[in-house]
């Protein structure tokens, strides 16, 4: 129900791993592989003298730097700024704002998440059928919904359990004297998902 990019997640996650794997197999073989280890020992000096060359006849003129390490440098600086980038943008969807009245010539009345969230998670917390509730708020289409997930007990009717979360949610929407939006997620020993569109409309 957030912006975040589950494709790009998985995706940078993979990268990471396969380039730490490689990296880390990488090493401990040239420490513990003698094979690897005498290769590496024999090419070792060669890498050195190569890397040196490339470095000394890319000197850029008057500045005596390779052309090279600027470009791995200003690489280094794009991906750290891709990086923040994108870990700036994760978990975005999250709203402070539950509910808001129109302004009038009274005012305006703004309902934070956090009352319908508590009241909400207390209600449910009261009921022995749940081990445990967990209720946040959304900005879908700019319109705020309430994510209510339930943990059941093993052997709760996923049927009884979503009638209870309705019913707390009616509650609330006489309490706050309009209906707000929400998904049900349920989940337990039977491992079940429901999922009520109908309030989303």
């Amino acid at each position: 129900m957030n912006s975040t990019n589950r494709a790009a997640n998985r995706l940078l996650i993979f990268v990471c791993g396969l380039l730490l794997l490689v990296v880390g197999a990488a090493a401990a073989a040239a420490v513990l592989v003698p094979f690897v280890r005498d290769a590496w020992k024999d090419k070792s000096g060669q890498v050195t003298d190569q890397v040196a060359s490339w470095l000394e006849q890319t000197q850029l003129a008057g500045i005596g730097v390779s052309w090279i390490l600027i470009a791995v440098v200003a690489l280094l600086v794009i991906a750290i700024i891709v990086l923040i980038v994108f870990i700036s943008r994760q978990g975005r969807g999250h709203t402070g704002i539950a509910l808001t009245d129109p302004t009038s010539e009274h005012g305006s009345t703004v309902i934070e998440s956090s009352v319908a969230e508590n009241a909400l998670k207390d209600a449910l917390d009261a009921h022995s059928e749940f081990v445990g509730s967990h209720v946040s708020t959304y900005k879908v289409r700019r319109t705020p919904v309430l994510k209510v997930s339930v943990t059941c007990r093993r052997g709760v009717s996923p049927k009884d359990a979503a009638a209870i979360v309705e019913s707390k949610l009616h509650a609330l929407d006489e309490l706050l004297g309009r209906e707000l939006p929400a998904l049900i997620q349920i989940s337990g020993g039977f491992r079940a998902r429901v999922t009520k569109t109908t309030r989303l409309q």
